[in-house]
C-alpha cells in the first residue's frame, strides 16, 4: 500500500473520549435550552398582547444580530480560548433568558415589547459567538480519523434533543407558563457553561496577528477552497428556500385541509426522525469522496416540498419528510467532516462563521418574499419554486471537479502553500 494511503492509528480512546463526551453533554443541554426558548418565545410575545407582526420582529432581531456578528464570532473563536468563549456566551444566554422568564412569571403586566427585542438581539449575538467556538472545540478534542463518527454521534444527541424538547416545552408552557419555560432554558445554558468548565482542550498553536489580518486570513482560507465556497454559495439560495417552504408555506398549505395542523405535527416529527436515522447511518457509512456523497444525498432534500405543492396527503408526506431528514442530516455530517479535515484547526472558527453567514444572510428576505408572493400567486406555486430552486442549486454543484474529487483524509489538515505564504505576512492592524 502506498505510504500516503495508509491510515495512521487512532490515539488511545482514553485520551480523548471522556473530554468528547463532556463536550457532547454541553452541546446537548445548550441545544435543549435553545429549543425551549424558540418554542415559547413567539407565544410569550402574543401572551402579553403582542401581534403576529411583533412576534415576527422579535424573532427577526435574533436572526439579524446573529448574521451581523458571525464574522466577529469566527475571528474571536480563532483568537481566544474557544472553551472560554463558549462558556461566556452560554452564561450571557442564561442571564438574559432567566431575567425575562422571572419578569414574565412575577409581573407579566410589566413586560414590554422592547424587553423581548433586547433579549432576542442579545440571544442572537451570543449565539454568533458560541457557534464558531463550538465548531472549533471538536477539532481540538477529536483526532482527524475519528471526526466523522464524532460528528455523527454529536448530531444524534442534538437531533434527539430537537425531537423531545419542543413538545415538552409546549406542554410545560401551557401548564406552568411561558416565563417558567424561559427560566428552564436559562438553567440549561448555565448547565452547559458548568459542564464546559471541566473541559481542558489543547488549542492549536499559531502566530498572533492583528484583527484585520485574521479577517483576511480566514477569508483567504475560505475563498481558496472552491469546493467550500461553491457549497456555501448554493446554501445561500437553498437554505432560505427550504425555510420558506418548510416553516411558512407548508403550514399555510395544510391549514386549508382537514386536520392540517395535526398532520403538520406528524410531518415535522417524521422529518426529525429522519435526521436521527441519518445520524445513525453516518456512524456506519464512510464515503471516500465526502463532498460528492454530501451533494448527491442532498438531492433528496426538497422532496417533501414537491409533495406539498402537488398532493399534500399524509401517506405521501410522511415518507417524503423522513427521507428528507435523512438526506439533510447526512449532508451536514459529511460537510462538517470535510471542513474539519481540510481546514487547519486554527482557522475553523473563521471559516465556520463564513459558511453560517451565507446560510443566514437571505433567510429574513426569503420569509418576506415567499409570504408576499404566496398571497398573490398561491402557496403551491411558490412551493414549486422553492423545491426546484433547491434541486437545481445542488445539482449544479455536481459539475464542479472540486466537489466530485475531494477525498477524505486520515491526518490533520495543513495549509496549502499559498495559504502558508499568506499566513506568514506580518500585520500591524
Amino acid at each position: 500500500m502506498p505510504q500516503e494511503l495508509r491510515t495512521p492509528p487512532l490515539p488511545p480512546k482514553r485520551t480523548w473520549r471522556m473530554p468528547y463526551i463532556r463536550y457532547v453533554a454541553a452541546r446537548g443541554v445548550s441545544t435543549a435550552g435553545t429549543n425551549l426558548v424558540n418554542v415559547v418565545m413567539a407565544f410569550a410575545v402574543l401572551q402579553v398582547g403582542g401581534s403576529g407582526l411583533a412576534a415576527g420582529m422579535v424573532l427577526g432581531c435574533s436572526v439579524a444580530a446573529q448574521t451581523l456578528l458571525l464574522p466577529y464570532g469566527g475571528v474571536l473563536a480563532d483568537r481566544l480560548s474557544r472553551r472560554t468563549l463558549a462558556i461566556s456566551a452560554n452564561l450571557v444566554l442564561a442571564c438574559v433568558q432567566t431575567i425575562l422568564g422571572v419578569v414574565l412569571t412575577t409581573g407579566p403586566e410589566r413586560v414590554s415589547l422592547w424587553m423581548f427585542a433586547v433579549t432576542a438581539t442579545t440571544t442572537g449575538a451570543a449565539t454568533a459567538l458560541a457557534q464558531p467556538a463550538f465548531q472549533g472545540l471538536i477539532v481540538e478534542l477529536v483526532p482527524a480519523q475519528a471526526l466523522q463518527k464524532a460528528n455523527a454521534s454529536l448530531r444524534l444527541v442534538l437531533n434527539l434533543a430537537r425531537i423531545a424538547v419542543p413538545g415538552l416545552g409546549s406542554l410545560l408552557g401551557a401548564t406552568f407558563g411561558f416565563g417558567q419555560v424561559l427560566i428552564a432554558g436559562g438553567l440549561s445554558f448555565a448547565a452547559c457553561s458548568l459542564i464546559l468548565t471541566g473541559l481542558h482542550p489543547q488549542p492549536p498553536t499559531h502566530a498572533r496577528t492583528g484583527t484585520r489580518h485574521r479577517w483576511r486570513e480566514g477569508w483567504h482560507a475560505f475563498a481558496s477552497r472552491p469546493w467550500m465556497w461553491s457549497y456555501a454559495l448554493a446554501g445561500t439560495l437553498a437554505v432560505p428556500l427550504w425555510l420558506a417552504g418548510y416553516q411558512l408555506l407548508g403550514p399555510l398549505i395544510l391549514s386549508a385541509t382537514p386536520q392540517g395542523a395535526g398532520h403538520w405535527g406528524w410531518a415535522v416529527s417524521a422529518f426529525s426522525a429522519g435526521m436521527v436515522l441519518g445520524s445513525l447511518i453516518a456512524l456506519r457509512w464512510h464515503p471516500r469522496r465526502l463532498m460528492l456523497a454530501c451533494v448527491t444525498v442532498q438531492l433528496i432534500w426538497p422532496l417533501p416540498l414537491a409533495v406539498l405543492a402537488t398532493e399534500p396527503q399524509l401517506p405521501l408526506l410522511l415518507p417524503s419528510m423522513l427521507l428528507s431528514g435523512i438526506s439533510l442530516e447526512l449532508a451536514v455530517v459529511f460537510f462538517e467532516t470535510a471542513k474539519q479535515q481540510q481546514v487547519p484547526g486554527h482557522l475553523i472558527g473563521r471559516v465556520t462563521s463564513l459558511t453560517m453567514l451565507g446560510e443566514n444572510a437571505l433567510v429574513p428576505l426569503g420569509y418576506i418574499l415567499a409570504g408576499a408572493v404566496a398571497d398573490r400567486a398561491g402557496a403551491s406555486t411558490v412551493m414549486w419554486t422553492c423545491a426546484l430552486g433547491i434541486l437545481l442549486s445542488n445539482a449544479a454543484l455536481l459539475l464542479l471537479p472540486g466537489i466530485r474529487r475531494l477525498r477524505t483524509t486520515a491526518g490533520p489538515a495543513s495549509l496549502p502553500e499559498k495559504d502558508l505564504r499568506f499566513s506568514s505576512q506580518p500585520s500591524n492592524a
